[in-house]
């Protein structure tokens, strides 16, 4: 999805949001980020654990009361059922790199690097209301936030890391974020989120542009190319791409 069409907005008016670091949410209206990541891949990932004895989901990082766990960093792994366990309890699951897991979320990716530096998509998922979520931060990278299942209560902040620790940070507005509905947040602002119920939240994070790209006509100067094409290898093979 193309950035005007994701913002509904010009790129003047996102650029002037921009440099003024104003957040601001886009209402979708309908599930329009239904196909970016469904309950059934989630369901497909989570059970690729150990398959053949491989390690298939070195991405996976688990949000508990304790802290949090790396799949890939922690020295003692979880075990299938112990990571099936703290889904059920209540911790949020977080997928980095998640942006090969489909075309969708490949293409999503593409389409921003025309404007950003290289970039990726983690996802964010919870099974309940009241699942354990990140305390107040906030991310080196500006944030583009689709949401695409169940609904999420977000707390926005009015300081950023570099005025205050985050305990010392006062609330701006709490908004809902329904099926649909993309946040934008600049870079280093607070921020937290509370689930409302089961849920599945993509982050979009990109290095910045190397140039101001809101001042040039893009039709006319295309950006960079960062990465290697998305390949259809299936075609229509037995006449179907299904």
């Amino acid at each position: 999805m193309k950035l005007p069409e994701l913002l509904k907005m010009s790129f003047d008016e996102f650029r002037d949001k921009r440099e003024k670091a104003e957040w601001f949410v886009v209402k979708g209206g309908s599930p329009r980020f239904k196909d970016y990541f469904s309950w059934r891949e989630a369901d497909q990932y989570l059970n690729s654990y150990g398959l053949s004895g491989h390690n298939r989901m070195p991405q996976l990082q688990i949000i508990h009361s304790k802290g949090k766990y790396c799949h890939k960093k922690s020295r003692t792994k979880l075990q299938k059922r112990e990571i099936f366990d703290h889904w059920w309890n209540g911790d949020s699951f977080v997928l980095s790199l998640s942006e090969f897991l489909n075309r969708t979320l490949y293409r999503q990716c593409e389409d921003f690097e025309e404007f950003f530096g290289r970039g990726q998509a983690n996802i964010y998922m919870s099974s309940r209301k009241d699942a354990k979520c990140f305390p107040v931060h906030a991310d080196t990278t500006e944030n583009f936030l689709f949401h695409v299942r169940g609904t999420v209560r977000w707390y926005i902040y009015n300081e950023t890391e570099w005025e205050c620790k985050p305990d010392e940070a006062t609330v701006d507005q709490v908004i809902d974020l329904e099926e649909g509905d993309l946040l934008w947040l600049p870079p280093k602002l607070y921020h937290r989120v509370e689930t409302l119920g089961p849920r599945i939240s993509i982050s979009f994070h990109f290095h910045p542009p190397k140039c101001d790209w809101c001042d040039v006509n893009h039709e006319e100067h295309p950006g960079k190319v960062w990465r290697e094409p998305w390949l259809d290898w299936i075609g229509d093979i037995n006449g179907s791409t299904k």
